[in-house]
């Protein structure tokens, strides 16, 4: 792995864009910590991130982006992971759906031209649901059937646990057709319709279980986003390394915590971090934490490459959950921990960090996804 400096370019935009969050995005992420961001509330902010490049830093100019490389769009998005996990996954979904309608074919054109200028600006939100991704999920819930008729697909159904499924006005969702042919659509929630409804507690990344239910909704020919799993492989690879970034964020926002708490001196006049025990626990978390953000750059370095990078990403998902669950559990033992899981839920976080509840499944379908890469060989059962 080649490491790279960072460009003078690149550090004005992070500091400028740390600026904005430190201003117009902490407060807001602040009022609302342990219940969703009013959707209005929610737009607005998307808005202005987007005008420092996100969700569109890395898309080309003439498709309205900035023609910047993903490492710096992923420098980007791992400060606005330090301060709001729930609103930086809510701008990494609008980066998945846009790099989907950026890779559509000429055909479909039309379906690019009406979303994706909405999406670059913020003033959208999409939303995704893919069958590959959560199969276990899927064969659970049932999951959403279609049936083909003159002019496209009538849906029926409903999926659980669907990214950025509470904020969404488009949906990218993963249904069976007749024949029993996954198939992948996008779904207007004005125009066509659809329902969703949170169905759980928000989870350690920011995220809320949403149920997003279709109903006779009819769904136009020329929305088929993917037949089968095709155009799937690169999406995936990008969904690992953004839920290994957002779990990276968390983890350093605990860690500057600690930090924080740890330089505060006692009753005695002592600083906790003169303490060895507290002054290990401190840089172990540190060199954990850069050890992920490394892999994690590492999949974003090979996406800017056009590289197939599966292993790498799912490594990076993988080693960042587990980097989190630790930092947090290492926070609450510590001199003063209980005022850092006041101020960062971390009882919480901790608990639920154990399996780490993300749409595209747990830490162990990861491990599987690298023994598989590795050896070619599915594992059983």
């Amino acid at each position: 792995m080649q490491i790279q400096n960072s460009t003078d370019a690149q550090r004005h935009a992070v500091d400028s864009f740390r600026i904005f969050l430190a201003t117009e995005v902490a407060p807001v992420a602040s009022a609302f910590r342990g219940g969703p961001i009013p959707r209005e509330r929610m737009r607005e902010i998307t808005q202005g991130i987007a005008e420092f490049g996100l969700p569109g830093a890395s898309i080309a100019p003439h498709l309205g982006g900035m023609g910047l490389s993903v490492v710096t769009e992923a420098m980007l998005l791992a400060e606005l992971c330090v301060v709001s996990s729930e609103i930086a996954h809510c701008v990494i979904v609008n980066m998945l759906v846009a790099s989907v309608l950026v890779e559509l074919p000429e055909a479909q054109q039309p379906l690019r031209e009406r979303y994706l200028p909405d999406l670059l600006a913020g003033r959208r939100f999409g939303g995704y649901y893919l069958h590959q991704a959560d199969a276990q999920a899927t064969l659970t819930e049932g999951g959403v059937n279609a049936w083909t008729t003159a002019h496209g697909w009538v849906i029926n159904g409903a999926h659980e646990r669907v990214c950025n499924g509470h904020y969404s006005d488009i949906l990218i969702t993963g249904m069976l057709t007749e024949e029993g042919v996954s198939c992948h659509v996008l779904v207007d929630r004005e125009q066509q319709g659809y329902s969703s409804r949170i169905i759980d507690r928000s989870t350690p990344t920011g995220t809320f279980n949403t149920r997003v239910s279709f109903n006779n909704v009819r769904v136009p020919a020329g929305h088929t986003i993917w037949q089968e799993q095709e155009g799937q492989a690169g999406l995936l690879e990008k969904i690992d390394a953004g839920a290994a970034l957002l779990s990276i964020g968390l983890a350093r926002s605990v860690l500057e915590a600690c930090i924080n708490n740890a330089r505060n001196p006692d009753d005695c006049g002592r600083a906790a971090a003169s303490q060895p025990l507290v002054a290990l626990r401190i840089a172990e978390m540190a060199t954990r934490i850069e050890a992920a953000k490394l892999m994690c750059f590492q999949a974003y370095s090979l996406i800017d490459n056009d590289t197939p990078c599966q292993i790498q990403a799912c490594m990076a998902r993988w080693l960042a959950s587990e980097t989190l669950l630790k930092a947090c559990q290492d926070a609450l033992q510590l001199p003063g921990g209980k005022g850092v899981s006041a101020a960062l839920d971390l009882e919480r976080m901790v608990r639920e960090s154990i399996v780490l509840p993300a749409p595209n499944g747990l830490t162990d379908r990861q491990k599987l996804s690298i023994a598989k890469a590795l050896t070619g060989i599915s594992t059983a059962g």
